[in-house]
C-alpha cells in the first residue's frame, strides 16, 4: 500500500476567538494568511448551522429555524443581546436564588414549557440524516472525528450533567471532562494523520467554546494556556505535513457577556487561515476551497 500524506487537513476549533489569536501573538495558528470571518448572514450565531454549512456550501434553512426557534424563547438572537424582559427577570432571579435554584427554574418550569426537543440533538446528523450533498465526496477517502450539524460528534449525558454542573457552581469536574476529552480528540488526530490514509482529514474540537464561555472573564492564564496548546497543535501539523494544504477554522469566537463577569457568549465573527495564502470572507466558503481541492 501506498501512504501519501492528506491533500487537505482542516483543523475545526469550535470558538477560537480572532482578538485573541492577534493579542496573544499565535503565529502558528495565523499561517501564512488569516482573516476574521462575517457571520451576519446567520440568524443565529450557534454551533451546528454554521459548522454544517461549511460542509454543505450554503446556509441550511430548514437547520437553521430550529436554532431561531429556540432563540426566541430566549428573547433574542441566541447571543448577547437580550431583550429587556429578559435582562430584568434575570437580575431579580440572581438577586431571589441562589444559582442552583436558577438553574432548576430553567430546567424543570421554563425549558419543558417552550422547547419540547433539544435543538442540538435534534441537529446532530442533520447533514448526514437528510442526504445532504456535502464536500465529503470530493474525496475518496475522508476522515473525521466528528462534525456539529453533519455527523458523529456527540455531546453525551456525562456532558450535559457535568455541564449542569458547572453552571449551577461546581465547574471543576467539567473543566476536566473537556480537558481528557480534547486530549482524545488530539490523539484521533494524530493517530489518522501517521496511518496517512485519508486524502482529507476534518477535524474538530470544542474546548475553546466549552471553556470560553466560562473563562473568557478570567485571568489570562486560565484560557490562553488552551491557546497555546492549539497553537502547538496547528505548528506540529504543518511542521511534519508540509505537502498537505493546512485550513484552520472557526465557527464564531467568544466574548465576555459583562465586564463583571466571567462568563462569556459567541462573537458575531469567526476565524480563518491558511498555508497557502488563501481567505474567504464568509465559513460557508470553506465548501469552495475543498471542492476545488478534493
Amino acid at each position: 500500500m501506498t501512504y501519501l500524506p492528506p491533500k487537505v487537513i482542516v483543523l475545526g476549533i469550535d470558538g477560537l476567538e480572532y482578538t485573541l489569536v492577534e493579542k496573544w501573538s499565535l503565529e502558528e495558528i495565523k499561517q501564512k494568511s488569516y482573516c476574521k470571518l462575517d457571520l451576519s448572514e446567520y440568524k443565529v450565531i450557534v454551533t451546528p448551522p454554521i459548522w454544517s454549512s461549511m460542509l454543505i456550501g450554503h446556509i441550511d434553512e430548514g437547520l437553521m429555524e430550529v436554532f431561531v426557534n429556540n432563540a426566541k424563547l430566549l428573547g433574542g438572537t441566541g447571543q448577547i443581546e437580550k431583550v429587556w424582559w429578559m435582562k430584568i427577570g434575570q437580575y431579580i432571579t440572581s438577586k431571589l436564588f441562589p444559582s442552583k435554584v436558577n438553574y432548576w427554574i430553567w430546567d424543570h418550569i421554563v425549558s419543558p414549557i417552550f422547547r419540547k426537543e433539544d435543538p442540538f440533538e435534534k441537529a446532530a446528523n442533520y447533514v448526514f440524516e437528510k442526504n445532504i450533498p456535502n464536500a465529503f465526496q470530493f474525496y475518496e477517502k475522508p476522515w473525521t472525528n466528528g462534525i456539529p450539524g453533519f455527523k458523529g460528534y456527540e455531546y453525551t449525558a456525562l456532558n450535559k450533567e457535568l455541564l449542569k454542573r458547572a453552571i449551577e457552581g461546581e465547574s471543576t469536574p467539567f473543566r476536566k471532562y473537556m480537558i481528557d476529552r480534547y486530549k482524545k480528540d488530539k490523539k484521533l488526530l494524530l493517530d489518522v494523520l501517521d496511518k496517512q490514509n485519508n486524502d482529507l482529514v476534518f477535524w474538530y474540537t470544542n474546548i475553546l467554546d466549552s471553556l470560553g464561555h466560562m473563562d473568557i472573564g478570567m485571568p489570562v492564564k486560565k484560557l490562553m494556556k488552551h491557546y497555546l496548546e492549539i497553537n502547538e497543535l496547528v505548528g506540529y501539523v504543518k511542521k511534519n505535513f508540509p505537502s498537505s494544504i493546512v485550513y484552520v477554522i472557526s465557527d464564531h469566537g467568544m466574548q465576555q457577556i459583562d465586564p463583571k463577569l466571567p462568563w462569556g457568549d459567541h462573537s458575531r465573527h469567526a476565524f480563518f487561515s491558511s498555508n497557502t495564502g488563501e481567505t474567504i470572507k464568509k465559513p460557508y466558503q470553506l465548501y469552495n476551497l475543498l471542492k476545488d481541492n478534493g
